[in-house]
């Protein structure tokens, strides 16, 4: 549920055209998220499943959020 919120909140913000470093503060902040949450499961695994997350998060969110300001980008060219 995580990654889906990250993802539809990097897109929307890609669509109001903001700065490039917002995916990967959303990266962060889901990462945090996750971490607080399955914090016992984690911690079996020595933080390589975090590590795992992180990485497919910060792929996932640029690439919504690339496809988000395209389409903004699309939007304002219209008008």
């Amino acid at each position: 549920m995580l990654l889906l919120t990250g993802a539809l909140v990097s897109g929307f913000l890609g669509y109001r055209l903001t700065g490039w470093w917002v995916p990967t503060a959303v990266t962060l902040a889901v990462l945090a998220l996750q971490a607080a949450t399955y914090q016992g499961v984690l911690s079996t695994a020595d933080g390589m499943a975090l590590a795992i997350t992180g990485l497919t998060c910060l792929f996932l969110f640029h690439a919504i959020f690339s496809m988000g300001r395209s389409l903004g980008l699309r939007w304002r060219k219209r008008r």
